[in-house]
């Protein structure tokens, strides 16, 4: 009589190691961080709510993100004004979109390239909003995004760069800060 495991035995144990990894470790992040990936992930969700309303409705679409309230929100072009600073824009209240995003906590952005031109430090002292707009065929402005993302419970700090495809309106992730 032989003593020891077969190898299916052992096969068995390590899946199911495995499975309790995949479950547990997730669980075990601090309750409220969200993973860089999880963020684009979202956030390419909100840009195809805001590219499908501008090809459903022929209207311009502005994309805010609200650094003092910590919110990305989409609005939709309701009347131009004389210039571009006094075109009026509505939110967007179509009950079966999310319009809104909350930026997570401990998200820093660095650099707001719109159009190569860094909309973060444009102004002194920084900007409070920063945007940018999709058009009624669904092409967007270039825009860059550097964040970085300070994990507490890990105490490290991770950056990251985003850019916008502006033909599929979606955000592309890169593991570095990038440039225009």
């Amino acid at each position: 009589m032989k003593s020891g495991f077969s190898l299916i035995e052992l096969i068995v144990v390590i899946v199911i190691m495995g499975i309790v990894a995949v479950v547990a470790i997730p669980m075990m992040r601090k309750p409220g961080h969200v993973q860089p990936k999880e963020f684009v992930g979202k956030l390419n969700m909100l840009m195809q709510a805001a590219w499908q309303q501008a090809l459903l409705d022929n209207r311009v679409q502005k994309i805010l993100f609200d650094f003092t309230r910590k919110r990305i929100t989409l609005s939709e072009l309701a009347e131009r004004g004389k210039d571009k600073d006094a075109d009026k824009f509505v939110p967007i209240t179509q009950a079966y979109l999310d319009t809104e995003l909350a930026i997570p906590p401990g998200y820093t952005f660095n650099n707001f390239y719109i159009e190569k031109k860094d909309q973060m430090h444009m102004y002194s002292g920084g900007s409070e909003t920063a945007y940018f707009f999709l058009t009624p065929g669904g092409l967007t402005q270039d825009v860059i995004l550097n964040i970085t993302d300070r994990v507490e419970q890990e105490g490290s700090v991770d950056r990251f760069g985003l850019v916008l495809n502006p033909f599929s309106a979606q955000f592309e992730y890169y593991g570095t800060f990038q440039s225009p």
